[in-house]
């Protein structure tokens, strides 16, 4: 009997402990945030781990293509993914985080072959190049279905500045530490000489870590990370992850 007792309780223990893992998902070439390449696994990467630690789960992160993460996700073959834009469709299938990323998002031309772009009504019947599985800002998406904006996909963020330098496209639409990574990539370490950003972002979006509604756990892990991340928050942890990976200038997401 002894024995036995031992034995359950070693499966108990062990149980326990496979519960405190976390299998999360997130894509490529979306650097400073996640890459497999950045150290880390870029910024947000780092925050995300950090943010799951605090929580007392040991965390592993697969990077996949965007559309395959969002996939993986969805069917429940990892907890979590991030980060991701809200629109109506993610939501009726996913749970949000409190916001983990801000980003300003604003149009990019070729600075040869610029027309100076500054509002959505300016780019009515160009062409812009978005990566696959990348959301279509809402501002556009209204553009595309009446036939007054057409949209090139591209493997990802560096290749559209790519095509972009080719005249392929008119414009990018990014953020602003994507498209200066983004264009290194592309043209070199004079890359983002070569592109010209609107003046003005087009809007302040915010990016989440999302859970699959069919999750038995989702809507514990993500009351948990939100209270974890708030308490990083405000202890200054998330903002020396930033400032150590971007800079003084950059801030978390509050």
């Amino acid at each position: 009997m002894g024995a036995c007792i031992f034995l359950y309780m070693g499966f108990v223990v062990s149980a326990l402990a496979e519960s405190q893992k976390i299998k999360l998902a997130t894509g490529t070439d979306y650097a400073p945030y996640t890459d497999p390449d950045l150290p880390g696994g870029g910024v947000v990467s780092q925050i995300v781990r950090r943010v799951f630690e605090e929580m007392d789960y040991e965390v592993e992160i697969g990077f996949y293509p965007w559309k395959r993460t969002y996939q993986r996700t969805l069917e429940l073959q990892n907890d979590a993914t991030f980060p991701f834009a809200k629109n109506a469709e993610r939501e009726a299938d996913f749970l949000f985080s409190r916001p983990i990323n801000q980003i300003n998002v604003r149009f990019y031309e070729y600075r040869e072959t610029a027309k100076n772009i500054q509002t959505v009504e300016d780019i009515i019947g160009m062409t812009y190049c978005q990566p696959l599985g990348y959301l279509t800002e809402p501002e556009l998406t209204d553009l595309i279905a009446a036939g007054q904006l057409s949209r090139f996909e591209a493997t990802d963020m560096p290749a559209c500045f790519k095509v972009l330098g080719l005249g392929r496209v008119n414009f990018v639409l990014a953020n602003d530490f994507v498209a200066w990574e983004s264009a290194q990539a592309a043209f070199g370490m004079d890359g983002f000489d070569r592109i010209k950003p609107a003046e003005e972002p087009i809007r302040r979006a915010y990016e989440y870590l999302m859970i699959s509604r069919q999750h038995p756990k989702g809507r514990m892990l993500i009351d948990q990370f939100n209270n974890a991340y708030g308490s990083l928050l405000d202890n200054g942890t998330l903002q020396q992850i930033w400032t150590d990976a971007i800079g003084k200038n950059a801030k978390p997401a509050s």
